[in-house]
């Protein structure tokens, strides 16, 4: 009896040396990556299954939710307003009402569902009492877990010219601006995972450019317009048809607010690099257009 007593000690203290070296590992990896440009700041990612999304291998679906946990009648507003956007957004994506809060115990559920239908990537919607709409985009390949605050958001019935995107629209080519520093290429890749390969076009072999996705990255924000090529009927008949581009929305920005890594078994999360926000107010920023 005594010597199981001991050996049960022995654990406990194992257990509790364990947990507080990775503490320290923690503690230590917060002092050195302190900055969203950090060139570790992706190190922990395994990026083979995003290669396979980027080459075709891999069809790309995301299963969005929100928080389910409002705190105002305004909220109740908001969240699914941007719901919605993400939706327009991200291909091949579904949603489902969540009532819970992003606990880990409630994210492995989440991811469980998700499995079970075959998708790869999460999106997090939420509603906050500071008033910020927030996401969180995280990959089902290699536990990447990025935060978002939308900001500047017009939605597409808003936009000044606003097109109706045809029925049969194609999967966006998406196109990546000004992706260059350690926080862009990292961003670049989990932002194109969630979108299909850009089918090919017969007589070229290059990607069809007929609907786009533009992003462009410039000082912590991410800016997003939707295009797609129009064809305009020619005055006469002997004439070709003008094409021109046409925005079909919504619009917006993120700011990109840090990184954690989310287990994929258990739904814990890993803070990675969270720094404090220096402002809670977005500026109002000019939203270029990259070039397509």
């Amino acid at each position: 009896m005594e010597e199981m007593m001991k050996t049960t000690k022995a654990e406990e203290e194992t257990t509790k040396t364990t947990k507080a070296e990775e503490e320290l590992v923690q503690a230590k990896m917060h002092r050195e990556i302190t900055k969203l440009d950090d060139e570790k700041l992706w190190a922990e990612f395994e990026p083979l299954e995003i290669d396979k999304i980027e080459s075709g291998e891999i069809k790309p679906k995301t299963l969005i939710t929100n928080r389910g946990r409002f705190h105002s009648p305004l909220f109740r507003k908001r969240e699914p307003i941007i719901v919605k956007e993400m939706l327009s957004v991200f291909p091949n994506s579904t949603y489902i009402k969540w009532k819970r809060r992003w606990n880990p115990d409630s994210v492995k559920d989440l991811m469980v569902i998700a499995k079970e239908r075959e998708c790869t990537s999460l999106v997090l919607v939420d509603a906050n009492p500071l008033g910020h709409d927030e996401i969180c985009i995280v990959s089902l390949l290699n536990g990447a877990a990025a935060y978002f605050r939308v900001c500047n958001h017009i939605p597409r019935e808003d936009l000044p010219d606003q097109a109706n995107a045809p029925k049969c629209l194609l999967d966006p080519y998406v196109h990546m601006a000004l992706f260059t520093s350690q926080a862009g290429l990292g961003l670049s890749r989990l932002i194109q995972s969630l979108f299909p390969k850009a089918p090919t076009n017969s007589r070229t072999n290059k990607p069809c450019r007929k609907n786009a996705a533009l992003f462009q990255y410039k000082d912590g924000f991410v800016f997003y317009r939707h295009h797609w090529l129009h064809s305009e009927k020619a005055a006469v008949s002997e004439e070709m048809p003008k094409l021109t581009w046409k925005e079909v929305g919504p619009r917006f920005q993120l700011l990109f607010l840090g990184v954690k890594k989310v287990s994929l078994v258990t739904g814990n999360f890993k803070l990675i690099c969270m720094p404090r926000p220096s402002h809670y107010c977005c500026p109002q920023r000019r939203l270029m257009i990259p070039p397509i």
